[in-house]
């Protein structure tokens, strides 16, 4: 097929295996970049669901029947701190200061023991000697946000129990470190700081990755560049 271009006389000559080697590579990369876009807005209706709950009021643990089915809602309990079985979690403060996450033993007013996060506090404040004056012995409400029990990520070092280092939360192994029957199905993250400032609270981060928008962007341009380079390979200039 001949025409003209910008005045200039083209010759278009596609060959029957690169069309159809084109087509399909096309056809792959524009579901992968549809496929972010929907992944996309998943994301954004997750990330909306964990604010909405978030930021709502409080309510008495009591009121929730399944509580596993409500992470990231902030919760009243009452009860007080196991303090002599703490354990410890290496992690960055939000402002990205090394430090430890202080994981207490609390039971409640029933004697139901749960796991819970008190917050961050730096490293030289990680043995309990040095923060003596931060430690919460009162009976009294706490306010704290449900979460539910990590897995071990890809790259995320195993805990270790024997040096009583945490590095996602195992409900199932901290029972058994401290021997407390703790609930298994979820744990407690400190909305508040501790007495006199630490533990810091309101450590947990409800925001996640959200990528699929540049992965889709991506895809696509990868589609354009491969239509690209067919049609500058079927297109040829025609001497006048």
């Amino acid at each position: 097929m001949k025409f003209r271009l910008f005045g200039i006389k083209l010759s278009y000559e596609p060959k029957l295996v690169p069309s159809i080697a084109t087509l399909l590579g096309l056809a792959i990369l524009l579901t992968l970049s549809g496929w972010q876009i929907h992944r996309l807005k998943w994301k954004e209706n997750l990330i909306s669901e964990r604010i909405n709950r978030f930021e709502g009021e409080s309510s008495d643990l009591k009121n929730f029947k399944i509580p596993s089915n409500n992470e990231f809602r902030k919760v009243r309990i009452n009860g007080k701190f196991l303090n002599d079985k703490e354990m410890f979690m290496p992690a960055l403060s939000k402002n990205g200061n090394n430090g430890f996450h202080i994981l207490v033993p609390f039971s409640d007013e029933k004697d139901n023991l749960f796991i819970f996060d008190t917050g961050w506090v730096p490293s030289q404040k990680k043995n309990q000697p040095m923060r003596i004056n931060n430690l919460d012995n009162s009976f009294s409400i706490k306010e704290a946000v449900i979460r539910l029990p990590g897995r071990k990520g890809k790259y995320q070092p195993d805990n270790e129990p024997n040096n009583n280092f945490w590095f996602f939360v195992d409900t199932a192994e901290m029972s058994k470190f401290t021997g407390l029957n703790f609930e298994k199905s979820f744990y407690l993250e400190a909305v508040n700081n501790g007495p006199n400032g630490f533990p810091l609270g309101s450590q947990t981060r409800i925001y996640i990755r959200n990528n699929h928008l540049q992965y889709a962007i991506t895809w696509f341009l990868i589609a354009c560049g491969l239509l690209g380079v067919y049609l500058t390979s079927s297109l040829s200039i025609t001497k006048r």
